[in-house]
């Protein structure tokens, strides 16, 4: 049966917010460890869902569904990374310019602007693989879905970014 567009929009609405919207936290989280700020990675979500909605006629449903979001959502992260370039630098804060009940909040971003730096010293394909695992909680197939690689390699590129991680974390001052 032919439904009006109108109808057939209301449908593609309705099942992608019912596929996608389980999983907009850890796409997110995802899209902020590959991005480094919030504001890009809120602009990446919108555009992700832009995207999906527009292609969710062409969206094989015998595949999982979160495979395909975080491919969409890795696409868009790298569109926003490639328009950086004509973006004006950003403003330094020191902590010591805060006031004393704001330095927790700040040791807390340092914590987490370390650990973006440990992940940003990894290669390529080790800190996509840690991204998808640990801030879009991609299991080891949904990985392999979303990258095109068997799930042997992404077991093996895991384990591999782990202990790079490991050896990064020791040789950097805390």
């Amino acid at each position: 049966m032919d439904w009006p567009v109108s109808q057939r929009s209301q449908q593609a609405d309705d099942e992608l917010h019912r596929l996608a919207e389980p999983l907009l936290g850890r796409a997110a989280a995802y899209a902020h460890s590959l991005l480094g700020n919030r504001e890009d990675a809120e602009d990446a979500i919108q555009e992700a869902l832009l995207k999906a909605h527009r292609g969710l006629a062409r969206y094989d449903r015998s595949r999982g569904f979160k495979a395909w979001w975080f491919a969409i959502v890795r696409n868009c992260c790298r569109d926003i990374q490639r328009s950086r370039a004509r973006r004006p630098p950003s403003i330094a804060v020191d902590a010591a310019d805060l006031p004393a009940g704001d330095q927790s909040a700040w040791e807390e971003s340092e914590r987490r602007d370390m650990l973006r730096s440990a992940i940003g010293q990894l290669s390529a394909e080790h800190r996509e693989i840690i991204q998808l695992r640990y801030f879009g909680d991609c299991s080891y197939q949904e990985i392999a879905t979303a990258l095109g690689i068997p799930v042997g390699t992404v077991m093996s590129r895991l384990h591999a970014a782990r202990r790079a991680l490991v050896a990064i974390s020791e040789r950097e001052p805390r």
